[in-house]
């Protein structure tokens, strides 16, 4: 399976230790590369970003309805083989789930949850959205069904914004990135919610940063401060901004904020 990584180099002053990012749902790679990745990487970093199976330009994309966990987690552990050296993991909602399950079996020097989907899986926000916001997600189960072309019909610029991101975004800038959001498969989907992929907090070994978004509706701050008191850890939890935070835009506030922890590890 060909998969797609998009990575920036620092062009002096390296550090030791890359940094691996894995997208969440109806992304890939590409939601990395404005701003997160050559952030990164002017601050040393090797930046890495990967397009799992079937999304972005990776291949498997004639089969993005049936992909499942399993497949999503061997993509990420196979490109973490593919590096010089083992990264640090930073995961959005989806991602972050991923990583969770990864940590495992795996020990690495340091991982970055944000909006992740919380070790509990996806039943009790996917609960709390549908009670909270109805049609939202009525509109959300027919983007994931209908043609890209037909998306405009089931929600307005707006609606997507308010879904993805701080209500100060632009509907420009929500334009500017829609095409390049996909289906996701229904697989995944139903495994995040149930119980068999759940995640064993108890295995986890590495030093853990919890990021979380004041609006992000998909996954609010309540969840993001359980999963951080499942890791014995605090949550950060940045005010205005929504579910996107690497594409918000007060991005760089989540991105100094990760720089500044890293330091901190001495990463």
């Amino acid at each position: 399976m060909e998969l797609e990584i998009i990575s920036k180099y620092p062009g002096k002053n390296n550090r030791p230790t890359p940094i691996l990012f894995v997208h969440g749902a109806f992304a890939g790679a590409w939601c990395w590369e404005e701003y997160f990745l050559p952030y990164f990487a002017a601050h040393g970093y090797e930046a890495h970003a990967l397009s799992l199976r079937g999304h972005g330009k990776s291949e498997g994309l004639e089969n993005i309805r049936v992909h499942s966990f399993p497949d999503y987690l061997y993509d990420v552990s196979q490109v973490i083989l593919s590096l010089k050296t083992c990264p640090i993991l930073v995961g959005h909602s989806m991602g972050g789930f991923i990583i969770q399950k990864y940590l495992e079996s795996c020990k690495i020097h340091a991982c970055v949850l944000m909006g992740s989907v919380p070790p509990g899986g996806l039943f009790f926000p996917s609960m709390r959205m549908l009670w909270r916001y109805p049609e939202l997600c009525r509109k959300i189960y027919l983007i994931n069904m209908l043609p890209k072309n037909m998306w405009q019909y089931v929600a307005s610029f707006e609606e997507i914004r308010d879904l993805f991101f701080n209500k100060a975004v632009t509907v420009e800038t929500v334009k500017k990135y829609l095409p390049f959001f996909q289906h996701e498969s229904y697989r995944i989907m139903w495994e995040m919610t149930g119980e068999y992929f759940l995640a064993d907090t108890r295995k986890n070994t590495t030093p853990m940063l919890v990021l979380g978004a004041e609006n992000d509706i998909f996954i609010p701050p309540v969840f993001v401060h359980s999963t951080a008191k499942a890791y014995n850890t605090q949550a950060h939890i940045f005010p205005g901004m929504g579910h996107a935070m690497m594409l918000d835009k007060d991005w760089q506030a989540a991105a100094d904020h990760i720089l500044g922890w890293l330091n901190e590890k001495g990463l």
